[in-house]
C-alpha cells in the first residue's frame, strides 16, 4: 500500500516548501519516526519524518526543488518490508548477501550522479553555513548573510531594529545603513539604484549619489495617479475620433466682479439651445439629443486634471455659474459631477496662452479652447467629431456664438 509524504506547512506565510536534501534513497528500508528528508520554508530548514513503517518507492521532488505545501514529495511502500525482512533471518546461507553487493553499489553511484546536479550552489552553500552559530530568529539566508556581514541578529532584534523573524532583505537593507546615510538611501530608492552599483567602502551620502544619477543621467521613475491614468485613457480614445479643427477670433467684453470661465459657460450653454447636435452623443445608429446644456469644464489641481460638469447650464444666472466655477478647486467631485456633459470648455488664457487646440472629452461632441484675453479679443480653437456634426453644423454654431458675444460686448 503507498503512503505519500508531502510538503508540510512549516509556518502561516509559507505557501511553498523547497527539498534541501534528501537522507534516503529509492529502496531504502524506513521505520516510523526515521527522518528522511530536510526542507527550507520562509523561516527556517526542518527534519521530514515518516510515520509508518515500509520501503522507499519513489522521490517525487529533486534537491534544490521548490513545491507547493502539501505536494506529495514521496511514496512509502507500506507493504514490502514483510516481505523482505524474512529473507535475512536464515543463518544458513551467509553466502547469499555476497552475491547482493553489486546491486547497492551501483545503485548509489546512479543515484548520486542524478543527485548532485540537482543541488544549486547556493543550496550547497546553505548546507554548509554553521546556521546555528547566529543567534536569534530569522531565514536561514538571512542568517548566512548576517554571518557574512557581521551582523548581530538576536541583539538588533533585542533593541526591536529587526524584525521577528528576520528575513534576507531586513538583514541587507542593515547591511546597507552601515555604508548610505538616510538620505542617500532614500534617493537609491526614489530612482531605484542598485546600491550596489557603488563600492561600499565607505559612508556614503546623498551628494554621491545624486552626482552618479547626474554622471549617468538616471531618470526617476513616478508612477501614475488614477486620474492620469484616466486622461490618458480619455486622450487615447479622443485620438480615434475623426476630428476636425475651426479657428475663430471673439469679440468678449468681460463683466465685472464675474469670471471670464463663467461668462463663457452661460454663453455657450444658451447657444446651444440654438443647435441639437452640440447637445448630442453618438450612440449605434443614434444620436441621443438631450434637452439640457451640459459643459464641461477643464479644471486642474495639482497635478491632476478633472472635466468637471456644469449641468442645465443653460437655467442657471451668471451669478449662479459664477459661483459653481469659484469653488470648484476647493472641493472633491463626485462621479456624477464628472459625467453627463456632451460639449467642453477649456481655458488656458490665464496662463498667457495665446491660442491652442484640445481633446475632445470622453462622448462630447466637441470641445472650445479659448486663450488670453487681449484688447477684449480672445482667439478660440474648436475640435469637433465629424460623425456628430459636419462642418456646416459646426460653422453655423460658432457664428452664432461670434455674434452672441459681440452682442454682449456692444451693450
Amino acid at each position: 500500500m503507498d503512503y505519500k509524504i508531502v510538503m508540510p506547512v512549516l509556518s502561516d506565510t509559507m505557501d511553498k516548501g523547497k527539498l534541501i536534501k534528501w537522507r534516503v534513497k529509492e529502496g531504502d528500508i524506513v521505520h516510523k519516526g526515521d527522518v528522511i528528508a530536510e526542507v527550507e520554508s520562509d523561516k527556517a530548514i526542518m527534519e521530514v519524518q515518516t510515520f509508518k513503517d515500509g520501503v522507499v518507492k519513489k522521490l517525487l521532488v529533486k534537491e534544490g526543488e521548490e513545491v507547493p505545501v502539501k505536494t506529495p514529495i514521496a511514496i512509502i511502500e507500506t507493504e514490502v518490508e514483510a516481505k523482505e525482512e524474512p529473507k535475512k533471518e536464515p543463518k544458513s546461507q551467509p553466502k547469499k548477501p555476497k552475491e547482493k553487493p553489486p546491486q547497492p553499489t551501483q545503485k548509489p553511484k546512479e543515484e548520486t550522479k542524478e543527485a548532485a546536479p540537482a543541488v544549486p550552489p547556493i543550496i550547497q552553500e546553505l548546507l554548509t553555513t554553521p546556521i546555528t552559530s547566529i543567534g536569534g530568529k530569522a531565514s536561514p539566508a538571512a542568517k548566512k548573510k548576517a554571518a557574512e556581514a557581521g551582523i548581530d541578529i538576536e541583539a538588533l532584534q533585542t533593541e526591536g531594529l529587526l524584525p521577528k523573524p528576520a528575513h534576507l532583505k531586513d538583514v541587507e537593507q542593515e547591511i546597507l545603513k552601515r555604508y548610505f546615510t538616510p538620505k542617500a538611501l532614500q534617493l537609491l530608492k526614489d530612482y531605484r539604484i542598485d546600491p550596489y552599483s557603488f563600492e561600499l567602502t565607505h559612508k556614503i551620502d546623498e551628494e554621491e549619489v545624486q552626482a552618479y544619477i547626474l554622471e549617468h543621467d538616471i531618470p526617476q521613475p513616478f508612477p501614475l495617479s488614477s486620474n492620469r491614468k484616466a486622461v490618458i485613457a480619455n486622450v487615447q480614445n479622443s485620438a480615434k475620433k475623426p476630428v476636425y479643427f475651426v479657428y475663430e477670433t471673439f469679440d468678449i467684453r468681460p463683466y465685472e466682479n464675474i469670471k471670464l470661465t463663467s461668462l463663457l459657460i452661460k454663453t455657450i450653454a444658451d447657444v446651444m439651445q440654438r443647435h441639437p447636435l452640440t447637445r448630442a452623443k453618438l450612440q449605434g445608429d443614434n444620436y441621443l439629443i438631450y434637452p439640457n446644456s451640459n459643459i464641461s469644464v477643464a479644471v486642474a489641481k495639482g497635478d491632476d486634471l478633472y472635466m468637471v460638469v456644469c449641468k442645465k447650464a443653460q437655467a442657471k444666472s451668471l451669478e449662479q455659474i459664477d459661483e459653481w466655477v469659484g469653488g470648484l478647486k476647493n472641493r472633491t467631485y463626485t462621479p456624477e459631477e464628472l459625467s453627463g456633459s456632451t460639449f467642453g470648455i477649456s481655458n488656458l488664457g490665464m496662463f498667457g496662452i495665446t491660442r491652442f487646440s484640445a481633446m475632445i472629452n470622453k462622448q462630447d461632441c466637441g470641445i472650445a479652447a479659448f486663450g488670453k484675453l487681449e484688447q477684449n479679443r480672445i482667439k478660440v480653437t474648436f475640435t469637433f467629431d465629424h460623425r456628430i456634426l459636419n462642418g456646416v453644423d459646426a460653422a453655423k454654431f460658432v457664428t452664432d456664438l461670434k455674434n452672441s458675444f459681440k452682442e454682449q460686448s456692444d451693450v
